[in-house]
């Protein structure tokens, strides 16, 4: 075998064995994070992940202008001071058979409840252990009849949050709640 032949299996010899770690990075691309698990007491939860959130709806073409600007407010308001009012209430939103209703919360260690509108459609969680809530499952009740449920988490600051909600018909949605994760045209 000559020298000139050796040289083109050379690049190909190369490009096989790097065949693996090209599939392992575009595996990690294409790749969503594991399902969040609701039973915690908090996750780990980033800007990105309220932008994800908060802009599925945003067309494409905006749907960047409006994760920067997420991620901005959030990067503003996490580490600032708070009101001791802002440890038990404050803004809600929930998507809603692919509508993004806004609102708002209140909460204590045994109860909470949030109330979220989108157009004249006004939807209620409320979950509550001293009337015999045995979880802290929110049941959901739209003025228009339609039921489900809703389960959120809390991140590591505490005060801000994500969640998961079911309806009866079987969609499925999302939610995000606290000052520093909904903030700017996703506030009130």
């Amino acid at each position: 075998m000559s020298a000139r032949s050796a040289k083109p299996a050379l690049p190909w010899l190369q490009q096989l064995a790097l065949a693996p770690l090209y599939l392992t990075a575009l595996a990690g691309c294409s790749a969503s994070r594991a399902p969040v698990d609701l039973n915690l007491v908090f996750v780990e939860v980033t800007p990105m992940d309220y932008a994800h959130i908060l802009c599925q709806l945003e067309p494409m073409a905006e749907r960047h202008t409006c994760m920067t600007s997420v991620v901005g407010h959030y990067r503003e308001h996490r580490n600032r001071d708070s009101a001791p009012m802002e440890a038990v209430g404050g803004p809600f939103v929930a998507f809603i058979d692919r509508q993004r209703y806004r609102g708002s919360y209140v909460s204590n260690p045994f109860a909470a409840a949030f109330s979220v509108s989108h157009g004249r459609t006004l939807c209620r969680g409320r979950y509550n252990a001293f009337a015999g809530d045995a979880e802290a499952i929110f049941r959901l009740r739209c003025d228009d009849g339609r039921e489900g449920r809703a389960q959120i988490v809390l991140d590591q600051t505490g005060r801000n949050g994500i969640g998961k909600l079911w309806m009866a018909s079987g969609s499925t949605g999302d939610i995000v709640f606290g000052y520093a994760a909904v903030g700017g045209a996703f506030g009130q």
